[in-house]
């Protein structure tokens, strides 16, 4: 600056000539024209340093496209570039929406994301003996959510319901428990309205399962009565059931943190949640498509009045007793106390055994201990060994 005010001051003077000032001083006559010219203009005010940014951007990001990437991540904190840029084109009707790159790039400068790492993936995506669903209602998953305490103290268990195929949320109930009766109970609310599946995927969690024959519990083989077939994922694997954990986490982030002060303020929260994950939220599995957009529901109609079940002529029909027991040929066989009351069919087969089916699943066969003692049963079930996966 005290050069070009020098500069200035001796040009100014008349005594010398711009030409050999600007030589002196090693500018350009373009330079020592410019500063006399903003001098004139503005005086030393006009001599200070300006910025070289240019007015304006050919590619810059327009302020009102920028307020709404800023708004949706506000309103969806857990939602990334590729989501805001389909609300941006379907949601805002913006015809060319900025890149995901650049919406990351926005959502960086304004602090509302920061960069990590990617986890390698440590476990495989599915595994290869569970059924690829093909169409809506082929395959549900259902599992419980962490519990977590409410403002008032009481422990809510979130009961989640997901179609595999479409990923549509079919029931977030928050329950005080993972009792038997009040899941029955929120699952014969659920089929009366959304019909039923062929198949439900679940963990060897209670109620879900049991240590029993076949795995089977109480709700497993009333599933099993629906017509419904039961697929258990691998012990100690979530990543088998891996869509609904994901969508566990987006649960756990948007609608538990802060958890509200009761069960029926914590339900209208769940389900303000299901609405918006359902129809607003882009699924990239879905190819940007919502859960709404491919769900339908079930043709499949409830059995309020839990018909029986039909065996063929080839079995013999049993009624499980209250204990859980079953009597054949003067022994008695512990079933468990999951068919206690249901109707189980014995079949003899090919190699002389009498297996034991509930519906249509093979849950054993009967075996005799000629060596038993006074520990030691007479009279217990094989049950089935399954293949490992």
């Amino acid at each position: 600056m005290e050069e070009i005010n020098r500069f200035v001051i001796l040009a100014r003077s008349g005594r010398f000539t711009v030409t050999d000032l600007c030589e002196q001083f090693g500018i350009s006559r373009k330079t020592g024209y410019k500063h006399l010219e903003r001098y004139a203009a503005e005086g030393l005010v006009g001599l200070r340093p300006r910025s070289h940014r240019p007015h304006q951007f050919a590619h810059c990001t327009d302020k009102a496209v920028e307020s709404l990437i800023l708004a949706e991540r506000r309103l969806h904190h857990t939602w990334g570039p590729k989501k805001i840029q389909d609300m941006l084109l379907k949601k805002h009707a913006i015809e060319s929406p900025p890149a995901c790159s650049t919406i990351g790039e926005i959502l960086r400068r304004h602090g509302l994301s920061v960069r990590r790492r990617r986890r390698p993936g440590a476990y495989r995506a599915l595994n290869d003996d569970l059924t690829v669903p093909l169409q809506p209602n082929h395959v549900w998953t259902v599992d419980f959510k962490g519990w977590f305490p409410l403002g008032n103290g009481q422990r809510c268990d979130p009961l989640t319901v997901c179609d595999r195929y479409s990923h549509y949320v079919l029931a977030v109930r928050a329950q005080p428990d993972q009792q038997f009766t009040r899941t029955l109970r929120t699952f014969r609310a659920l089929m009366r309205q959304a019909g039923l599946p062929e198949i439900i995927r679940v963990d060897h969690g209670s109620p879900f399962a049991s240590i029993g024959l076949g795995r089977l519990s109480s709700l497993s083989v009333w599933w099993i009565e629906q017509g419904i077939e039961v697929e258990f994922t691998r012990p100690a694997s979530p990543q088998d059931n891996g869509s609904h954990e994901r969508m566990h986490r987006d649960l756990k982030a948007e609608a538990t943190h802060p958890p509200s002060t009761n069960l029926p303020a914590q339900q209208r929260r769940f389900e303000r949640w299901q609405y918006t994950y359902n129809h607003e939220r882009p699924h990239e599995s879905l190819d940007q498509q919502r859960p709404v957009e491919l769900y339908q529901p079930s043709t499949r109609r409830l059995n309020e009045y839990d018909k029986p079940i039909v065996y063929g002529t080839d079995f013999e029909v049993k009624e499980v007793s209250t204990s859980g027991h079953v009597a054949h040929e003067a022994k008695n066989y512990h079933v468990g106390e999951a068919f206690a009351h249901k109707c189980v069919g014995l079949r003899l087969n090919g190699d002389g055994q009498t297996e034991l089916h509930f519906a249509n699943v093979h849950l054993g066969h009967l075996a005799f201990d000629a060596e038993g003692g006074r520990f030691k049963p007479t009279a217990y079930i094989a049950p089935v060994r399954q293949p490992r996966p």
